[in-house]
């Protein structure tokens, strides 16, 4: 795999993630993959069904059995559209042979049972490593790793399980609600339809969720080798490495234009200018480099130093005998003054004065921590409503709040802009007037952090009720159009123009 080549953002990611990307990456290609899984299967299904016609629990059993061969083809697909984004599933499907033999009885038999198999596939697949080389390299990508392969494995499973469940609940739903069924579980089991049903049904869930198992599954192992081999700096380095490739030709040719003198001094001419002393010649030179200035300098240093220093010619046992008697000396004055004995009663006392500090510590801590995101904890409390000095925000949630930018008459336009089909923006216009309105005539604290519901809680904080309830309305509405992309009714719209007017017409209710 040449992972310059790999159309994905490459960086480590947490298993969650990774798993998210392979769904993403399923869905792309997913209609490729379902081809992959059903050409190559359909014949050996139609096959087994006529083989088995009387006992086609078999038949699913074996189908089960070669979800790994199938699978083979959708992970070559997936790891070269991954590196290469126009590859063709005909050319995955001509070499269907080739895939489907190698490594055919290990994944039948000793490979099959192995909840990490997803996890697993690409390093006998991509990797062609087997027996004690593919145990090591499998031993090495799990060493770390969370349990996410596992679980990828049962969630398919049941994901399977569910689809064929939910053919029958389908059935039993489409039943008519008159008419009286009463089934007895021998005349279920007894029926021609049943099996037959079970495993078409068995067939099309695994059909269904194996683009999605081996893709998850493969992003898992790729992202494990992202973090084993630092596949995202590599890549920096070698963007790097491109981007500068002609300012270093650049480099290069003013690199050789510094050494070039250099090289113009052959070996020949260096050795020319050397000289060969005789041993008797070299050692009257070292004799006189010896005795010259260079090595007869003498220099005097004053300063203070410990007195123990300047007693270090003396013998061990002077120095023991001093220490000795100088330690006597310590004991007899702790013994004979309270200095020792305060001591010990301020270190009885430490644990509750560290006691006291770090209560006091803990005390301002939470009280620092409640003043600096008092507006979390209540959105309304932010300092004076009259502040006016404070700097006002231009825009809340990409609205423009400058008086500048609504126009004269706010509900003469927003009724205008109703009656002419564009209802999002005559909404629009009535909640940035409210809002340029709180903010600018009656100057309530409003942030540019805040969300709707904080706004709200700002106005019902600052407010008279009928305001507040007003502007809850209309807040209402303007979210349930934003994100829901729910428009109000004709009845709703003429009650907020209604009430605007009495909204508009207070101010400053500090």
């Amino acid at each position: 795999m040449d992972i310059g080549k790999i159309t994905a953002q490459v960086r480590p990611r947490n298993p969650n993630e990774a798993t998210d990307l392979g769904i993403v990456m399923a869905r792309r290609w997913y209609g490729p993959l379902l081809l992959l899984g059903i050409l190559p299967t359909l014949p050996l299904a139609l096959l087994l069904f006529l083989v088995f016609r009387d006992q086609l629990w078999w038949a699913v059993l074996i189908l089960w059995w070669i979800k790994p061969l199938w699978e083979t083809l959708q992970l070559h697909f997936i790891a070269e559209a991954l590196f290469n984004p126009d590859v063709q599933w005909r050319a995955i499907l001509r070499k269907a042979s080739h895939h489907l033999r190698h490594q055919f009885f290990a994944r039948l038999l000793l490979q099959r049972f192995s909840l990490s198999r997803s996890f697993n596939m690409p390093v006998g697949e991509l990797e062609q490593l087997r027996g004690a080389q593919r145990r090591r390299r499998i031993n090495t990508l799990h060493r770390d790793a969370s349990a996410s392969r596992i679980w990828l494995t049962l969630l398919g499973n049941t994901v399977e399980s569910m689809l064929v469940l939910a053919v029958f609940a389908t059935v039993w739903m489409l039943m008519p609600v008159k008419l009286e069924v009463d089934f007895e579980l021998g005349d279920i089991l007894d029926s021609p339809l049943l099996f037959p049903t079970i495993t078409w049904a068995a067939y099309g869930a695994m059909m269904l969720v194996s683009p999605f198992y081996v893709c998850c599954g493969f992003m898992l192992y790729i992202n494990r080798r992202t973090w084993l081999e630092a596949w995202d700096i590599e890549l920096s380095f070698r963007q790097l490495a491109a981007r500068f490739a002609q300012t270093g030709k650049a480099a290069l040719l003013m690199a050789g234009l510094i050494l070039l003198p250099l090289l113009t001094h052959s070996p020949a001419s260096i050795a020319s200018t050397s000289q060969t002393f005789t041993p008797e010649q070299s050692q009257q030179q070292i004799f006189e480099i010896l005795e010259g200035e260079a090595f007869n300098e003498m220099e005097t240093k004053t300063g203070l130093r410990w007195r123990t220093d300047l007693a270090e010619t003396a013998s061990d046992n002077t120095d023991e005998s001093l220490l000795q008697r100088w330690w006597q000396r310590v004991e007899a004055w702790l013994r004979e003054s309270r200095v020792l004995q305060t001591l010990l009663d301020w270190m009885a006392k430490l644990p509750s004065v560290l006691e006291a500090l770090l209560w006091g510590l803990f005390i301002a801590v939470a009280a620092y921590l409640l003043y600096r995101f008092r507006h979390v904890i209540m959105p309304g409390w932010n300092g004076p409503v009259g502040d006016r000095g404070r700097a006002k925000p231009s825009q809340l949630f990409g609205l423009a709040l400058d008086q500048q930018s609504l126009p004269d008459d706010v509900l003469t336009n927003a009724r205008t802009l109703w009656q002419s089909t564009r209802q999002r923006e005559a909404l629009s216009l009535l909640y940035r007037a409210a809002l340029s309105h709180l903010l600018h005539e009656r100057h309530l604290p409003l942030d540019a952090s805040h969300t709707e519901s904080e706004c709200v809680a700002v106005c019902r904080h600052n407010s008279d009720r009928s305001s507040a309830d007003y502007f809850q309305q209309l807040t209402g509405h303007w979210i349930t159009l934003a994100y829901a992309h729910r428009l109000p009714s004709e009845a709703h719209f003429a009650q907020l123009c209604d009430g605007w007017p009495a909204f508009a017409s207070r101010s400053d209710d500090a």
